[in-house]
């Protein structure tokens, strides 16, 4: 092994991995699963907060309820805190989505598992050109690649357990490489205490992802106790110094999860899980369901495990005690879920918890890329093999997995075992039928609208790397290469998120309420489908609480809110300001009638008082663009202040015209889309909206101006703008 080489080449082949996950990238949510961790990510990096509050409309689907009342995610602390600095840095930028910087996590997670997979098969000696395939034959033909754009706790879990199995195996090697060179004592036990130390953090990490993850820890033991064997025989003492060294990050590790237990649910041995949550499918039921059954088998999803399996005996001829701990691994994760209630993980792409053992699973593909590089017909074979597996990928990737399953679960009912035996409701087979334009899960695609700058720069990346790998292993290997690869990666990555940056009604919403939540502590998202556009976009520090607003009524003496901001379609009480930001409205309560100031308004308010007759001031206008083409829609937003009660319902218009008074385009509508009639405002209230004016596809070229105005629908009497002074306008 040239180590300095091989480090570069590791770079590389992350490199590429990662960049192909962009290039598929998806962005958005699949599972209540990924919404419940990426909640508690969300509360930490706005308020330092654990709870998913912002999910109570969900119940205990996907968390419990602790002693303090607060609703908290079951889930492992570990996939939170991957994602964490990823979904803070997206907060500090108004044009990154903070969910779809949160998605990367596994991406960045299962490229470099690709990369230890490679280095780990280099520590075991095998050939530079094999140990490549294997990493590649992980990254790009199993169920690995479609899970790197999701946010499951499957995908660090495999990339933890690789670094503890990588880490044993430079410490086993140093514990040699010292013997044959006679180092000093001194540089020997400072490498071994490194190792030891990085593969016990790895395990660690695995349990922090999921604490199901303990059940690789006997055969991580049983490695190192070989090792310790091999390195000082039956000299026990020698013994203890490694095991307390590669047990101490684990013990920390289960403290952690004890303490994080503890925080949620008052004790440090309750997980929050349900009694139903529990095992109680037939053992063989699982076993076959997990491994061959059409529904959920892992060699169908996973094509090249079946090369994985008939070459083990040629791993294990060369490494015996580490081809020993592959199949315990494999084994021993598939003997655990077997019998789990959901042993296919529910909405899922194959079987999900299996992910975990992925890159375990591929390790003895390596003496078969061997072979097959001295025999042209196996060559062929394995190459076709790959080929077909990565194949089996796509529909995971191109389309979301939901649509299949919300259809055939609509046709036969919820987890029918129709759906895990029967072939022809297999999600390989029926998936392939949703692949369409319009059903395009790439984010670069959604809606079948393309998004041609983020293809291309994912292109572009994808190539760079590919080129910056071939360049590495062609021998003109630059530090360059591995150096400015990430940095060029990063730069890529941002991009491809300003491209895809948050919009719609949601996303202008969350804007303006971050922009003005000040005195406030809570805001109460009163529609569960708002959920993540919200999330993605709110970059704001509020108690969000997900639940309606007669649900909130209930709560809030709990919560002790004061000044409340309302988030959805609308309260129906008075209340002192309102935003309408297309189908979306923010209210705001007030307290003792006290009026929303003008100074904490998103725009600077007009330098003259404008009044619409008697009863409304205009205070603010936000008119974002001086120019617009044939077919354009131009965003305008009116902040209104009421001065007075009035005695009808009038109707805002907006319109486009030019100095002959034609018109280029204009709108007509009740304020808040009649949401909030003019008729029901106090005096102080505050009334904003945001309207979108379609400029006509036959407006001819010049200067235009744009008016705005109120007229009472039922007699056509239009109001009177005046000034200060109360000089009538027209």
């Amino acid at each position: 092994m040239n180590q300095p080489r091989d480090r570069r080449l590791a770079v590389c082949l992350s490199a590429l991995l990662f960049s192909i996950y962009l290039l598929t990238f998806s962005g958005i949510y699949h599972s209540s699963d990924e919404l419940s961790m990426l909640t508690v990510t969300d509360s930490l990096a706005r308020r330092g907060s654990w709870d998913i509050e912002l999910l109570r409309w969900m119940g205990e689907q996907q968390g419990s309820f602790g002693p303090d009342g607060r609703l908290y995610s079951r889930k492992g602390i570990g996939t939170t805190l991957a994602a964490l600095p990823f979904y803070w840095l997206a907060t500090q930028v108004d044009k990154l989505g903070n969910v779809q910087a949160a998605m990367l996590t596994n991406s960045l997670a299962t490229a470099l598992t690709g990369a230890v997979v490679y280095l780990l098969l280099r520590r075991l000696r095998f050939g530079e050109g094999a140990s490549l395939a294997t990493a590649l034959a992980f990254g790009l033909g199993t169920m690995a690649w479609p899970y790197a754009r999701y946010l499951f706790s499957e995908s660090l879990a495999a990339l933890a357990l690789m670094l503890s199995f990588y880490f044993l195996i430079c410490y086993g090697q140093a514990g040699i490489a010292a013997d044959e060179t006679s180092s000093p004592e001194s540089s020997r036990d400072s490498d071994e205490s490194k190792w030891l130390l990085l593969a016990g953090a790895g395990l660690g990490l695995a349990l922090l992802a999921r604490l199901n993850n303990a059940i690789v820890g006997p055969f991580l033991g049983l490695l190192l106790l070989y090792y310790l064997d091999r390195h000082h025989g039956r000299n026990w003492r020698q013994w203890v110094r490694p095991l307390l060294l590669f047990m101490l990050p684990v013990l920390a590790a289960l403290l952690v999860v004890a303490w994080y237990n503890w925080l949620r649910f008052g004790s440090p041995l309750t997980t929050g899980y349900l009694p139903e949550e529990r095992f109680s499918t037939p053992f063989f039921e699982g076993f076959y369901g997990l491994t061959f059954s059409p529904g959920k088998g892992l060699f169908w999803y996973n094509p090249i495990l079946f090369a994985a399996l008939v070459a083990w005996p040629a791993f294990y001829r060369r490494h015996r005690a580490e081809a020993l701990l592959v199949a315990a691994v494999v084994l021993a994760n598939i003997a655990f879920y077997a019998p789990w209630f959901l042993w296919w993980a529910g909405h899922s792409w194959g079987p999900r918890f299996l992910v975990t053992i992925l890159p375990f699973a591929c390790l003895p593909l390596a003496p078969a890329f061997e072979a097959a590089a001295k025999r042209r017909g196996l060559a062929v074979g394995l190459g076709a093999l790959l080929a077909l597996s990565i194949a089996v990928q796509l529909p995971g990737l191109l389309v979301d997995f939901n649509l299949y399953l919300e259809d055939v679960y609509g046709q036969l009912g919820l987890y029918h075992p129709s759906t895990l035996f029967d072939p022809a409701h297999s999600a390989l087979v029926r998936q392939m039928s949703y692949i369409r334009a319009e059903n395009l899960d790439l984010a670069w695609a959604r809606g079948a609208s393309i998004n041609w700058l983020a293809l291309l720069t994912a292109l572009v990346l994808v190539l760079l790397s590919a080129l910056a790998l071939w360049v590495c292993r062609r021998k003109k290997s630059l530090c360059l290469v591995s150096l400015g690869l990430p940095l060029l990666l990063a730069l890529g990555t941002f991009a491809s998120l300003i491209f895809y940056a948050p919009g719609g009604d949601v996303a202008a919403a969350s804007h303006r309420l971050a922009s003005m939540e000040y005195d406030s502590r809570i805001a109460v998202l009163t529609e569960p489908l708002l959920t993540e556009p919200f999330q993605d976009a709110y970059d704001g520090h509020l108690w969000v609480l997900g639940v309606t607003w007669n649900d909130f009524l209930e709560v809030d003496p709990f919560f002790e809110s004061g000044l409340v901001w309302a988030v959805g379609a609308g309260i129906p009480e008075p209340v002192g300001a309102r935003f309408q930001m297309g189908d979306v409205r923010l209210d705001r309560t007030t307290q003792q009638g006290e009026p929303f100031p003008t100074d904490r308004l998103p725009v600077p308010p007009l330098e003259r008082a404008f009044r619409l007759g008697d009863s409304v001031e205009l205070e603010a206008v936000a008119f974002e663009h001086a120019t617009a083409s044939r077919g354009d829609v131009v965003p305008v937003e009116l902040y209104w202040r009421a001065r007075a009660p009035n005695q009808a319902s009038y109707t805002v218009f907006l319109q486009v015209i030019d100095t002959a008074g034609t018109k280029a385009g204009q709108v007509d509508r009740p304020p808040c889309r009649g949401g909030c009639p003019t008729d029901s405002w106090r005096p102080g209230d505050l009334v904003a909206e945001r309207y979108k004016v379609p400029i006509n596809l036959d407006a001819p070229p010049g200067n235009y101006r744009l008016i705005a105005g109120m007229y009472d629908l039922e007699t056509g009497e239009q109001l009177s703008w005046r000034d200060s002074p109360g000089v009538d306008l027209g």
